[in-house]
C-alpha cells in the first residue's frame, strides 16, 4: 500500500535518486505522461498542482505528481525577525494561514505555496501519490555535496510526516561503502584485495555517484573471475581532490616536500581551486587534532573509528599522519590555514601563494 505523499532528501544524492526512480516505477509507468507529472525546479502555480493531484488516473490504478528541488522545505524568512531572531511557531502558522487565505502562489510567495501544499496533502485521494525530492546544495570540498535545506519544524514537513513518509539519506560511512562496493564486485564474480579496496575508497571519497562510476570501470576491466590489486586501482580510478590533498600531507610527513609541491602544481594544472585545497588541508588538520586527542588519552584505532565515524583503515592512516606532529603543531597548522584564508579574502595574498608559502 502506497502512502499519499513522500519526501526524499539527504546529503547522499545517489540514494535519493535511486529511491526516487524505484518509487516512480512502482507507482506508475515512467513513460506514461498521462499519469505522471514531473516538475523540476520551476514549480507551476498551485492551481495546476492541485488539479494534477485531484485528477483521476487515466485507465490506470494510480497517478503520480513529482515536485523536485522546490526549496519549499527551507527555513522561511518569515520565521526570522528583523533582528535575525526566530519567530515562534505560532507566528509561522498564523502567517501560513494568511498566505493560504490570500491564495499565494509559488511564483510570488514561497511560504504561501508551502502553506497551500500543506493543506492540499490532507486532501490527496488514494489514487494519487505526491512525491517531493530535494537535492543537496552544491559544495565545496573535493566534489562533496552540501546539506539539504529541509526544516523539519516547518508546516510542510510536518504535513508530509503526518500523512506520508519523509526519508532522509545521509552520507554513508566507510564500512557501508566497503560492503556496497564489495557486493557490487561479487555480483560480477570479481574479487578485490583489502589494500586495493582501501586505496579505491581513498581515491573516490564518499560520494556514491562517483563511486558507482568508478566501480563500473573496475567491472569492465576485471571481467568475471578477475582479481583487482592495488596497481589496478592506481591505474584505473579517478582520484578526487580530497584524496590528493590527503596524499600531499602524507608526502610532507615523509619529508618529501618537493613531491608534495609537484602534486600541488599538478592540481593547479587540472584547474583545482587553491582556496579549496587550503580548505581541505584545514579539514584534515581538524581530523588530525581529534585523532591526536584520542591518542593522548591512550586510545587507539577503535576509539578513533567510533568518535570520528571512520573505517579502520581511515583511522590507521590518520594516526600515521598525526604521530608526526605534536598537538601544539597541529593546532598551529590549523590556525595557519585560517590566517592564509583571511589574507586571500582581504586581497593581501594571491590564492596560489596561500598554499606554496604554507609551512608544514
Amino acid at each position: 500500500m502506497f502512502r499519499k505523499v513522500y519526501l526524499l532528501f539527504g546529503e547522499e544524492e545517489y540514494l535519493v535518486q535511486q529511491y526516487k526512480h524505484s518509487l516512480i516505477e512502482a507507482v506508475v509507468d515512467p513513460e506514461d505522461s498521462m499519469n505522471l507529472n514531473i516538475h523540476r525546479q520551476d514549480i507551476p502555480d498551485f492551481g495546476q498542482i492541485r488539479d494534477e493531484v485531484r485528477s483521476m488516473p487515466f485507465f490506470k490504478e494510480r497517478r503520480m505528481v513529482v515536485l523536485e528541488d522546490t526549496g519549499l522545505f527551507a527555513k522561511s524568512r518569515a520565521k526570522s525577525g528583523s533582528d535575525g531572531s526566530d519567530a515562534g511557531e505560532g507566528e509561522e502558522e498564523e502567517e501560513n494561514e494568511s498566505s493560504k487565505d490570500s491564495g499565494a502562489s509559488a511564483s510570488g510567495d514561497g511560504a504561501g505555496m508551502a502553506a497551500l501544499l500543506s493543506s492540499l496533502i490532507a486532501e490527496i485521494p488514494d489514487s494519487t501519490v505526491l512525491l517531493f525530492v530535494e537535492r543537496p546544495d552544491e559544495k565545496k570540498a573535493g566534489g562533496r555535496k552540501g546539506k539539504v535545506s529541509v526544516d523539519k519544524r516547518s508546516r510542510l514537513y510536518k504535513a508530509v510526516a503526518k500523512e506520508g513518509l519523509a526519508c532522509e539519506f545521509e552520507a554513508q560511512d566507510a564500512q557501508s561503502l566497503t560492503r556496497w562496493v564489495a557486493g557490487r564486485l561479487a555480483e560480477e564474480k570479481i574479487r578485490i584485495t583489502s589494500g586495493a579496496m582501501e586505496r579505491f575508497l581513498q581515491m573516490t571519497g564518499s560520494d556514491m555517484s562517483h563511486i558507482d562510476t568508478e566501480t563500473q570501470k573496475l567491472i569492465s576491466y576485471a571481467l568475471p573471475g578477475g582479481v583487482l590489486h592495488l596497481n589496478d586501482i592506481e591505474a584505473l580510478t579517478s582520484e578526487i581532490l580530497e584524496g590528493k590533498v590527503f596524499r600531499m600531507i602524507d608526502l610532507i610527513t615523509r619529508h618529501e616536500q618537493a613531491a608534495a609541491l609537484n602534486l600541488y602544481y599538478d592540481l593547479l594544472q587540472l584547474r583545482e581551486s587553491p582556496h579549496m585545497i587550503l580548505a581541505l588541508l584545514m579539514r584534515q588538520f581538524d581530523r588530525m587534532m581529534l585523532a591526536k586527542d584520542v591518542m593522548n588519552r591512550g586510545g587507539g584505532t577503535g576509539q578513533i573509528m567510533s568518535e570520528l565515524k571512520l573505517a579502520d583503515w581511515q583511522a590507521r592512516q590518520l594516526m600515521n599522519q598525526a604521530k608526526f606532529y605534536s598537538t601544539d603543531r597541529i593546532r598551529a597548522l590549523t590556525q595557519e590555514c585560517v590566517r592564509m584564508q583571511q589574507l586571500v579574502q582581504s586581497g593581501l595574498m594571491e590564492e596560489i601563494s596561500s598554499v606554496t608559502v604554507f609551512k608544514l
